[in-house]
């Protein structure tokens, strides 16, 4: 992606250390938020799209990619609000912003602390229903435990194939590379947040247009897509939901045409200052 640039954003009013962020584009702002063991690459193919109309900001968030760690003495509160200190600083005027997975949980959390500048919030296979029953995946170690080796390639092919795509043969050589990566940078235990239950509480205040994505093929969503979305809307009858067919979690990179084509129309309609 030409032109990107990593930013480290710091300003001597605020308490938190500065986050990492990738900045590209021009026009309205959009943030970016990654899932759990991730980085500002999981939206590697949604950034291109966004940025030819608008300012994408895709951050890395607290303990993940090379943003710094997060303290474990902190709390889950001050998580949300280092997050959302980063974008109201980063950001000039009103924003969208887009999380994915345990980036959706922080995004939804987030959201009451943003205020009016927020004006879209788009939530992509987001947690906070509460801890997962009866999910049909298996994962395996990408790390060596009690000096067992792992085979740190096939185990992540294996576990892409289980938690992020609905289709194995989405995970080429370059995405392993991409997923060894990410997870070899993760210091956060991110189910702290996105295993708990509260995606209602946290969109009650909200009052910006929602949005919500999902593949039908995302296991991770029990017990379907469908449900977590009827969900939501018993909560915030007026979200806007797109299900979209043949795309397991990581929708905006195994579907990228059919995500993008979901969602640059909601951003271009409510994202705009």
């Amino acid at each position: 992606m030409n032109g990107a640039r990593t930013e480290l954003m710091r300003s001597a009013e605020t308490a938190y250390p500065p986050l990492s962020v990738k900045i590209e584009g021009d026009g309205p702002n959009v943030v970016l938020i990654h899932g759990g063991a991730g980085s500002w690459t999981h939206w590697i193919r949604t950034i291109p799209a966004l940025s030819e109309r608008f300012r994408v900001h895709a951050f890395d968030l607290p303990g993940c990619g090379d943003s710094p760690d997060f303290p474990s003495t902190w709390s889950n509160d001050e998580y949300f609000a280092w997050a959302a200190d980063a974008i109201l600083r980063t950001c000039n005027g009103p924003f969208s912003l887009v999380g994915f997975s345990f980036g959706g949980s922080v995004a939804a959390a987030a959201a009451r602390l943003l205020g009016e500048r927020l004006s879209a919030l788009s939530l992509v296979a987001p947690g906070s229903f509460g801890r997962p029953e009866r999910r049909d995946v298996t994962v395996k170690p990408m790390r060596a435990r009690d000096d067992v080796e792992v085979d740190e390639r096939a185990n992540a092919r294996h576990n892409l194939g289980q938690i992020m795509f609905a289709d194995i043969a989405s995970a080429d050589e370059a995405t392993v590379d991409l997923q060894i990566e990410n997870v070899r940078r993760a210091r956060f235990p991110t189910r702290r947040i996105s295993w708990q239950d509260r995606i209602e509480s946290d969109l009650a205040p909200v009052t910006c247009p929602i949005q919500l994505i999902w593949g039908l093929g995302d296991r991770m969503a029990t017990p379907s897509p469908s449900a977590r979305a009827e969900r939501v809307r018993a909560a915030k009858p007026g979200a806007r939901v797109d299900l979209i067919p043949g795309g397991g979690h990581w929708i905006q990179y195994e579907r990228a045409e059919a995500f993008n084509q979901a969602l640059l129309p909601f951003l271009a309609e409510f994202g705009q200052p």
